[in-house]
């Protein structure tokens, strides 16, 4: 009897789940074509608006998931108080922790492949989304990857293998360490290969730090080192900052790697951190919305519409990723631990919820 329940009622709150999503993803890609519309140019154009959304789909459809869980369980599991149904089940001696309970645990099923959508899909197709733009845009030939960026200057093909957001003076910025960069002659024959572990831009000019360059002719190979080096181009940083997939967008795998890079090299990893605690902790997240939702659906009945239900979901979701997210920029800007920031609301959102469900049992 009560597995039967269980199955019942996650399944309601997976399907409610399910059809929130959907609708919300829908509008929010229409959104962001019409955005990027806005966007176009000559060489930047409505197709290629519209397969720049296309690529950045995944990401949104990860960023909107835990309010439409929220959303959807409140829609999904209301509809069975609205027909007096978990009336039936309480009157069985189902408690309202097991219903609440069944409903994260359907929520559970939709959240895991959303999970490991946006760690092996989204950041792959959030890179490929931001350098085809900004090639589009700045004919500038670049290809992001595995191995960082590449990108085309003159006669030299650069490969930018960390590149870093990093925090100074409370605001992000970019930089670039571990750096390739393959010169040519104009017959097209390899001249040097040099590699730089920085790359700095001081406001009018491009700086390299610890260069090594192996210069290469038809009879000798040469090495050379300096501390310092300047880079002459034209290419401009925040152009190559648009490229940039941000610690958001990456997978937890990636973040790792930047951290222990960022690490060994003394720099500031706090950004790269608190990511990677969001991510980790990403079911938990969702599973505490849904289940903050859970005192609002029984407490309504036939008397409490659709309408309202929604209302209440969105609105709830809505604050607390808004706290979640200054919580977040706090821990960033000041160094307050993730224990705080990033646990922190979700834990507290939690243990809410259980003691609203256990007192109203």
């Amino acid at each position: 009897m009560i597995k039967r329940v269980d199955r019942y009622v996650g399944k309601a709150a997976l399907l409610g789940i399910l059809t929130v999503w959907s609708i919300v993803l829908l509008l929010a890609v229409m959104f962001n074509v019409l955005g990027e519309l806005r966007s176009t140019t000559e060489t930047y154009t409505a197709l290629d608006a519209m397969h720049f959304v296309f690529l950045i789909t995944p990401r949104t459809a990860y960023q909107i998931f835990p309010v439409c869980a929220l959303m959807g369980a409140m829609v999904g599991v209301g509809g069975l108080a609205a027909a007096n149904e978990l009336v039936a089940f309480r009157t069985s001696g189902v408690s309202r922790l097991r219903l609440a309970g069944a409903a994260l645990a359907g929520t559970l099923l939709i959240t895991l492949p959303v999970m490991a959508m946006a760690e092996w899909v989204a950041p792959a197709s959030e890179q490929q989304a931001r350098v085809f733009r900004l090639g589009k845009m700045i004919g500038q030939y670049i290809i992001g990857g595995p191995r960082g960026l590449w990108l085309r200057d003159g006669d030299r093909m650069v490969n930018i293998r960390q590149p870093i957001v990093a925090l100074e003076e409370g605001r992000q910025t970019v930089q670039f360490g571990d750096i390739l960069m393959y010169d040519f002659d104009e017959g097209g024959s390899l001249r040097s290969v040099s590699r730089a572990e920085r790359a700095l831009h001081d406001g009018d000019r491009w700086e390299w730090l610890d260069i090594r360059t192996l210069s290469l002719s038809n009879d000798e190979i040469r090495q050379e080192t300096a501390d310092r080096g300047l880079w002459q181009t034209h290419l401009q940083p925040e152009l190559v900052d648009n490229a940039v997939n941000r610690p958001q967008h990456m997978s937890i795998g990636m973040l790792w790697g930047q951290m222990q890079y960022m690490s060994a090299n003394g720099l500031d990893n706090r950004i790269y951190r608190s990511n990677l605690y969001s991510r980790a902790l990403f079911p938990g997240t969702v599973l505490a919305l849904v289940l903050a939702g859970m005192p609002f659906v029984f407490a309504s009945g036939r008397n409490q519409k659709l309408g309202v239900r929604l209302f209440f979901g969105m609105t709830l979701g809505v604050v607390f990723t808004i706290v979640n997210r200054m919580m977040q920029n706090l821990g960033e800007a000041y160094g307050v631990t993730e224990v705080l920031t990033v646990i922190g609301p979700s834990v507290a959102l939690a243990i809410a919820a259980m003691l609203v469900l256990r007192r109203s049992a």
